[in-house]
């Protein structure tokens, strides 16, 4: 268990590497149907407008959670000498690059009349109406503009900077070692490492450099994604709040992080050159903490609910009725627990599950579906109640169409980054298993 891992799939799966052709041909239909549903529903009337901004809300929070927080984890394992998670640091560092585009999507949303979908916003006497005054100068239009455009740009910057740094030391590493096996080495790589200092100096000033940004990065993703979740989200029903739901949030984001990096991982492993790397028992150790992440899940989202519930919180117990007992949302948001909580839990709580790609790979399918039906459980009834009661459940052609468009995009940023980099940390001296560490197997006859 203590030998090096053998990068030479790695580096062979470099040179020439392009994204499959039907996968480009897939993610080029769903951008296209994305684009189609937007302009669908921006040309229709006011409520089929309310839906459609309420769409981008949901696949906003949902994607660019995906992308946080499964990047998250890459400066939490520097910080903890994780071994494990070094298999699947790249992946998790490609998520990264979705970031700054939606980050821009965010700000065209805006600024083109999407905070028109939040009451506060559109009308000035909703926080009079929800005895909310207390919330007037927090919900001031341009001290929300300044806590989105320098919050979430504070947080792209940062992840990018540690990005650019874990590529140096790999690039330079990568090329040399290509050179002696006579492949060719990307000419796009040069700027990345040029001023080559060697591989053991450049080797220590990213992991010191990447040690010192990634407390940043973690306290960052807790206090931005925090506001974050509340503008963005809870302030759609503006009588509501709860302290616990900007936890909530960046927990089930970290999770959808989680799930996402084992799509990625196993979906893509082959093309990456990692199949190797990412052994059976390193998904096992990402599915023990994509379990743990459910029951966390469920924990707080019981934690929410209970207080709630027993205390028949005038500001809070509105939100929750809407959505457990109403006629339109009562079903879905039953639908919603399952998918998240009931069978992820049945499902990952199997040893074997998690070390079956196969296996693990549709269970994950599965989770992603019911994080992104839990997003839209949040976010839609508030728009719902306040924008078109009187109309039907919204959910149909707009929701599935634009939620295609941002898979379709997401999908064209990470795999590119992948397809232009190496598939693995080959320079980081903890992808090697701990020295010091003994496994004992039962003997067998």
């Amino acid at each position: 268990s203590v030998h090096a891992p053998d990068f030479t799939p790695v580096l062979k799966a470099i040179p020439n590497r392009k994204v499959n052709s039907n996968v480009m041909l897939f993610i080029g239909i769903s951008v296209l149907i994305g684009l189609l549903t937007t302009v669908f529903g921006l040309m229709g009337d006011d409520i089929s407008i309310r839906q459609t901004q309420g769409t981008f809300i949901i696949n906003f929070m949902y994607w660019n959670g995906i992308a946080i927080g499964g990047f998250v984890f890459s400066a939490i394992g520097m910080m903890t000498y994780a071994r494990w998670h070094r298999r699947f640091k790249r992946i998790s560092e490609a998520f990264a690059l979705f970031l700054p585009v939606s980050y821009v999507l965010l700000l065209v949303f805006l600024f083109t009349g999407g905070i028109g979908v939040y009451p506060w916003a559109d009308d000035p006497t909703a926080l009079h109406k929800a005895h909310a005054y207390h919330k007037e100068a927090y919900f001031d239009l341009g001290f929300f503009y300044a806590r989105q455009i320098i919050g979430l740009g504070i947080m792209v910057a940062l992840s990018l900077y540690f990005v650019r740094t874990s590529l140096r030391p790999d690039l330079g590493v990568a090329a040399e070692k290509m050179k002696e096996m006579g492949l060719e080495v990307p000419a796009s790589w040069s700027g990345l490492i040029k001023n080559w200092q060697g591989e053991e100096i450049e080797v220590q000033k990213a992991q010191d450099k990447m040690m010192f940004i990634s407390p940043f990065i973690c306290l960052g993703y807790a206090y931005i994604y925090a506001v974050v979740a509340v503008d963005i989200s809870m302030s759609l029903a503006p009588y509501f709040f709860t302290n616990m739901y900007s936890a909530w949030y960046c927990m089930s984001a970290g999770w959808s992080g989680l799930v996402w990096t084992a799509i990625i991982a196993i979906s893509c492993g082959k093309w990456l050159g990692i199949e190797g790397l990412t052994r059976r028992k390193d998904f096992h150790d990402l599915g023990k903490l994509t379990f743990a992440f459910c029951m966390f899940w469920g924990y707080t989202t019981f934690a929410q609910y209970l207080p709630i519930w027993y205390g028949n919180m005038t500001e809070e117990i509105g939100f929750i009725l809407y959505r457990t007992h109403g006629e339109v949302f009562g079903n879905m948001t039953l639908i919603m627990i399952v998918m998240c909580f009931a069978a992820p839990y049945m499902i990952f709580l199997s040893r074997g599950i998690k070390k079956i790609p196969k296996a693990y790979l549709g269970a994950a399918i599965f989770t992603a579906c019911g994080i992104w039906l839990e997003r839209y459980v949040v976010n839609m009834p508030s728009i719902h109640s306040y924008h078109m009661p009187e109309s039907g459940l919204p959910f149909g052609i707009i929701e599935i169409g634009m939620s295609l468009g941002f898979l379709g995009v997401f999908l064209f940023v990470v795999l590119k980054f992948l397809a232009k980099y190496p598939g693995a940390t080959l320079s980081d001296p903890y992808m090697h298993d701990d020295p010091e560490h003994v496994e004992v197997h039962a003997h067998q006859h």
